[in-house]
């Protein structure tokens, strides 16, 4: 007796297998018109961002005695975190440090769900950021759809350029912050607009600028899905 298991011919409509070669494994997806919603998580939510972007925005601007409240000050190899002063034999805590929250992320998410991911995460906060500014200027779900599909007329053209322009304005916002913890913010906003700020300092205004404009503006979920 055969040990082999016997074989089935299966009846499958052409049309069905022509349809299935034709698939690709990688398929994208319409865009996402979200609702604005309200509620006591939306509210945590909401809270949740703007403190954090409360802090990220205004420590560069604050002092501690003579010198930025937090600076990363490369050259001299110097991190100012408040009151206390690291140093480059000191980076074994900070990455410790790392390795804790690391932990900490994944006992939240096992026990919690995805928190970090709804609440905290800097692509969800500034994604809401966006959207927020998608809805006030184009309005709200039913409009948008409405809008995008119908043809270039004048009243749609202010709102798509209020709305880019808004979102620039953001994410240029958010590259020079981001550059502010390494350079002190009151000499790099005199250098910035003077032109006399360093090809670095430029450089990376301008990726965070792009990257935070093509991935709370344009990317969003995707981030999440594939990177």
């Amino acid at each position: 007796m055969s040990d082999r298991i016997p074989t089935v011919e299966g009846h499958t409509d052409a049309g069905e297998r022509l349809a299935h070669r034709h698939t690709p494994a990688y398929q994208t997806k319409q865009g996402v018109y979200t609702r604005g919603t309200s509620g006591f998580f939306q509210n945590v939510r909401l809270t949740a961002g703007l403190v954090m972007l409360f802090m990220y925005y205004l420590f560069p601007w604050l002092n501690w005695g003579d010198r930025q409240m937090v600076w990363f000050n490369l050259p001299d190899r110097q991190f100012y975190v408040f009151h206390a002063t690291f140093w480059p034999q000191d980076l074994v805590l900070l990455s410790w440090l790392l390795i804790i929250c690391a932990f900490g992320l994944f006992f939240v998410t096992v026990f919690g769900g995805r928190i970090w991911c709804g609440y905290t995460c800097p692509q969800t906060v500034w994604t809401q950021i966006f959207m927020a500014i998608e809805r006030h200027t184009e309005g709200e779900r039913n409009a948008r759809i409405k809008l995008d599909k119908g043809p270039m007329t004048p009243s749609k053209f202010r709102k798509k350029l209020a709305k880019h322009t808004l979102w620039l304005g953001v994410a240029w916002a958010t590259g020079f912050t981001f550059v502010a913890y390494f350079i002190p913010a009151r000499e790099l906003v005199i250098d910035h607009w003077t032109g006399q700020a360093s090809a670095a300092a430029y450089l990376w205004i301008g990726l965070f600028t792009i990257a935070t404009y093509l991935n709370a503006g344009f990317l969003r979920e995707k981030v999440c899905i594939h990177m």
